[in-house]
């Protein structure tokens, strides 16, 4: 993965992390005005329970009887503030009441007395004395000084249970990004070791391969000897692979690496079919190229869609335990499209690996099992290659039935 992808990746994750730690927050927020209202609620039907109570026990109530001395004349006046406070009655019924709601908090009295809004003056905590003193616009009033710990006491285990998991998933996410990009710079130095690797064998490669033509050329009678041919095509062969690898490094380190000129991909494949006389000959192989009707120019590096052909046709030529049949047919497709069907009669592909044989390194079994050369770097070379040129390609194979790449460019 590219270290601007990372960074992508990781501010994404910080992002998604602060989203969730906002969302967490609310949750929390919103739990804590449920449970703010449940404790209004019940301490609303505490209060007014225990004053409907007291009431209907005028007898044991101290402001029950002096309402009853007062012949039924029972008002606010005759009932002070003092009095209805200092009711063992009312806060025995009251104590009563808010235990079996649940609520066993130390709490506060007033009897408060409306002003010119009534409905504004109320606290959240508040009944009407009405049931217990008629006619009275007075209300008996609680205040918990300890209700806002009584309600984070209610909420730790959800806080806990929240804050474990947040730190969970932030220690996950510290030591994946740490790992991701630990992995990213053993990876780039892999990279840069395997190039300067294949940039050292490349030389002496390279010498070899001109030593051995030196040598034949010098020595007339060598020219056919089987030695020399095998050390030039073997030398050959590993120069190839070695600039394999140098493409498919060249292409992960550069952004848009192509040279663009335009071409025609007839003379380009036509070229590339020239290239690999020697090994057709070598085959005894059959490649035909069919050109139906006239193609428009495209837009693209010579160089890099040579090569990405050239593995197309090597790999057709190679997985073949047969005389190599291949047929390459360019046509013009819709949408200004100029279609490429590379066919041959070759091993196929198992229906299980075609989806993968695009990924780099990866060699299948039949490539495996029969000892054939090679990386597993064509494939994915040559998906890049048509990716950067805006284009598109499929595989359609089966096992001993030879394997189609269909190819799409657009028109310049």
């Amino acid at each position: 993965m590219k270290t601007n992808r990372i960074k992508i990746v990781i501010a994404a994750s910080c992002l998604a992390l602060l989203g969730l730690i906002a969302i967490q927050v609310r949750w929390m927020n919103y739990s804590r005005q449920l449970l703010d209202e449940q404790f209004e609620h019940r301490v609303d039907m505490a209060l007014c329970n225990a004053v409907t109570t007291t009431a209907q026990e005028p007898q044991k109530s101290t402001v029950g009887m002096t309402c009853a001395q007062s012949n039924g004349a029972c008002c606010a006046d005759i009932v002070s503030e003092t009095m209805i406070l200092a009711d063992a009655q009312l806060r025995k019924n009251l104590d009563k009441s808010l235990a079996f709601y649940g609520i066993q908090l130390p709490y506060a009295v007033n009897v408060i007395t409306p002003q010119s809004n009534p409905i504004t003056q109320f606290s959240d905590y508040s009944c009407a004395l009405d049931p217990l003193v008629s006619e009275d616009t007075r209300r008996l009033e609680l205040k918990f000084p300890t209700k806002q710990s009584y309600i984070l006491q209610r909420m730790n285990v959800m806080i806990g249970s929240s804050a474990l998991i947040l730190m969970a998933i932030f220690l996950i996410f510290f030591i994946a990004s740490y790992y991701l990009l630990k992995q990213k710079k053993l990876a780039d130095q892999n990279l840069d070791f395997f190039n300067h690797m294949a940039h050292e064998f490349k030389t002496p490669l390279t010498n070899i391969k001109l030593a051995a033509g030196l040598l034949g050329r010098k020595k007339p009678e060598l020219k056919d000897d089987q030695v020399l041919q095998i050390i030039s095509k073997e030398s050959n062969e590993l120069i190839h692979q070695v600039e394999r690898f140098l493409q498919m490094a060249s292409l992960e380190y550069n952004k848009n690496p192509l040279q663009r000129q335009n071409l025609q991909l007839e003379t380009l494949i036509q070229e590339v079919i020239e290239d690999l006389s020697p090994s057709i000959r070598e085959k005894e192989a059959v490649v035909e190229l069919k050109v139906l009707g006239t193609l428009p120019s495209i837009s693209g590096d010579a160089l890099h869609l040579r090569n990405a052909f050239r593995n197309l046709i090597e790999n057709a030529l190679k997985y073949c335990d047969q005389i190599p049949n291949i047929q390459i047919v360019l046509e013009e497709g819709k949408n200004e499209q100029i279609l490429v069907s590379i066919r041959d009669n070759g091993l196929g592909i198992n229906e299980k690996e075609l989806s993968s044989i695009f990924t780099a390194f990866n060699r299948g079994e039949a490539a495996t099992a029969k000892r054939f050369k090679g990386f597993g770097l064509g494939l994915a070379y040559v998906k890049k290659i048509v990716e950067l040129h805006q284009g598109a390609i499929t595989v359609a194979s089966a096992q001993q039935a030879g394997t189609c790449f269909s190819l799409s460019f657009p028109v310049k």
